[in-house]
């Protein structure tokens, strides 16, 4: 038999609070910090008051997370609301043994508040990322209830998706779904897209539609980021002798107060993974094989397979070798970054 696949905490934690279950202590970490806000809120909004959330709802972060202060929070009664909500949010000794400005004395009276805190407040702590050991951390998943907020899993990421284009009334298909989750690269190794940008990149989809039903037109326009789109433009323009399309978006990305690092390190990705392409190409592997070997998106892969057949790998590690001088002549401050970027278009 199989081992039965673990339920994710966005799941678990909506058993828990519809059969108001909720700890009086908690731990929520993980990489979808987004969900760690989502449950946060969604304990507020079941236990406080709205007439007494500025009394009953507590929000600490850095300084303002004392010891003293969390133990005197988390032990003032509420008047008026079912129970009082504290969230200590990005708690440092979550993630040290000796997180600076928390002295031993101080993690070992929290510690040893944790075992016996109040009942008449629901105590959150919370961090992207924790360390198990850590006296803390070791200590709420002790006495309290721990939920993981990793990565969704690709059914649940297009249910988020679902929920989204519905409730703004437009339609998508599976195939345009599909290419929507390829397009973000959210399982792609290392990648620090999260939920925050694919629901800000579902709400641009949806403004760009007709209004009626999602094309993977307007999926392809809207979830590059302006460096990606710079990158695709720029290649355009280059492939058909029209360097001035490249020119135009570059204008417009630092005319608006933009950054060039975003734009020439998605320069150098994109190389970097076309180079990769073609010499993986070149001995011999599909369009699959390679995805797999390189662990990037397939929507990815194949918007790059037509740029690196134009290329020579001799070319692309030519070009490359640019756009790492351009980016230490940006660094170094020996040149402009607007007039390093022109150069680099135009060496190509």
């Amino acid at each position: 038999m199989y081992p039965e696949k673990r339920k994710h905490a966005f799941k678990v934690f909506s058993q828990d609070i519809k059969a108001d279950s909720i700890d009086k202590l908690n731990l929520m970490y993980g990489r979808e910090q987004y969900l760690v806000k989502w449950a946060v809120e969604t304990i507020e909004k079941r236990y406080v008051n709205p007439a007494a959330k500025t009394m009953d709802y507590v929000v600490l972060d850095d300084e303002e997370a004392t010891v003293d202060v969390i133990i005197e929070s988390a032990e003032t009664f509420s008047m008026f609301s079912e129970k009082r909500v504290i969230w200590v949010r990005n708690f440092r000794p979550l993630s040290s043994d000796s997180a600076r400005g928390y002295a031993r004395d101080d993690i070992d009276r929290l510690t040893s508040y944790l075992e016996n805190s109040n009942d008449g407040a629901v105590l959150i702590f919370s961090g992207e990322e924790v360390k198990a050991k850590s006296p803390v951390t070791a200590a709420l998943k002790k006495y309290g209830r721990v939920y993981d907020f990793d990565a969704l899993d690709r059914a649940d990421l297009m249910s988020f998706a679902a929920k989204r284009f519905r409730k703004a009334k437009v339609d998508i298909t599976n195939s345009a779904m599909k290419a929507l989750v390829e397009a973000t690269g959210y399982y792609n190794r290392d990648s620090d897209y999260r939920l925050y940008n694919f629901e800000n990149d579902i709400e641009k989809i949806i403004s760009h539609s007709d209004g009626i039903r999602v094309t993977e037109d307007d999926i392809e326009r809207c979830v590059s980021g302006d460096a990606d789109t710079f990158v695709f433009d720029m290649l355009d323009g280059i492939s058909s002798g029209q360097k001035d399309r490249a020119f135009s978006v570059m204008h417009n990305i630092l005319g608006n107060g933009g950054d060039a690092f975003p734009v020439i390190g998605a320069v150098v990705s994109q190389f970097e993974l076309m180079l990769s392409v073609k010499q993986l190409r070149e001995n011999g592997m599909n369009q699959g094989e390679i995805t797999k070997k390189l662990g990037a998106s397939e929507y990815r892969i194949k918007k790059l397979m037509p740029y690196a057949n134009r290329y020579s790998a001799d070319k692309l590690k030519q070009i490359l070798s640019s756009a790492y001088e351009t980016d230490r002549n940006i660094k170094t401050g020996l040149l402009d970054q607007k007039l390093a970027l022109e150069m680099f278009i135009a060496g190509i």
